[in-house]
């Protein structure tokens, strides 16, 4: 039975893992490319798993159509994808090649750490927008989405989820493959550190605060995907109710 599958979205969302993910839930071949000219189309395996960080384009569309790919889209909070960026380019050149180039490459942060201001210039660049694009892009017309931090809390669970989305019967269960492809093991085998720390909310150690919250400004659609910087807007309120107690009243209670 024929299963391609593509993951197109975002560089640094998690999606070397999903793919290997997926390749052992489903027995399938990997293939991976920068740009969809890259992909040998005619000679696709029938059963692959594809991953490509490229535009919602209508030429790209038509192919994954064509030759029947289902597509994965995965979600990650643009501060981590930032941060990841950041290491991976001090280990592996080719970062230069996502979206064939578009706006720019990762050179602003060769030896940059994340309260540079090489590091907040490049967060706020047209290059660092158009590569976190890419998931938002595809995220409405995916045949499956993923958030990289439910993966990360939940990788069977979530992987449950795509194959009920997908409806293609696996070759070994969700907790197999989980089992299978560990994460520890992963980053041992990759030279170029392309799996480095594998945790959610990293950036909250590593960023500083105001760094943090000046570039969210350059991502107001961050809330569509639950993502957010400072506290929401209820939690805000409830800490100044508290705050704001007459000095008097706190006496009183403690007394």
């Amino acid at each position: 039975m024929s299963v391609r599958i593509a993951i197109v979205s975002s560089p640094r969302c998690g999606n070397m893992w999903l793919r290997r993910l997926l390749v052992a839930l489903y027995g399938l071949v990997e293939r991976s490319a920068f740009t969809p000219d890259e992909v040998d189309w005619d000679v696709l395996p029938e059963r692959c798993a594809l991953q490509l960080h490229w535009r919602r384009t209508p030429e790209l569309r038509a192919l994954l159509d064509r030759h029947d790919c289902s597509v994965v889209v995965l979600a990650r909070h643009p501060l981590d994808v930032l941060v990841s960026i950041l290491h991976f380019a001090q280990h592996e050149p080719a970062t230069d090649r996502w979206l064939g180039g578009e706006a720019g490459s990762e050179a602003l942060l060769r030896g940059a750490d994340p309260t540079s201001q090489a590091f907040a210039a490049y967060a706020k660049s047209p290059r660092a927008r158009a590569l976190l694009s890419v998931t938002p892009e595809w995220w409405e017309h995916a045949d499956a989405c993923v958030r990289y931090e439910s993966l990360v809390a939940d990788p069977a669970g979530e992987l449950s989820r795509i194959v009920d989305a997908l409806g293609t019967p696996t070759i070994v269960s969700t907790a197999e493959a989980v089992e299978s492809v560990r994460f520890e093991r992963l980053r041992q085998e990759a030279p170029n550190q392309h799996f480095w720390q594998g945790r959610v909310g990293l950036w909250q150690e590593l960023v500083p605060t105001l760094v943090a919250l000046e570039i969210a400004e350059t991502y107001p659609g961050m809330r569509r995907f639950g993502y957010s910087v400072g506290v929401d807007d209820a939690t805000a309120l409830a800490r100044w109710r508290a705050a704001a107690v007459p000095v008097h009243r706190q006496l009183a209670r403690a007394s």
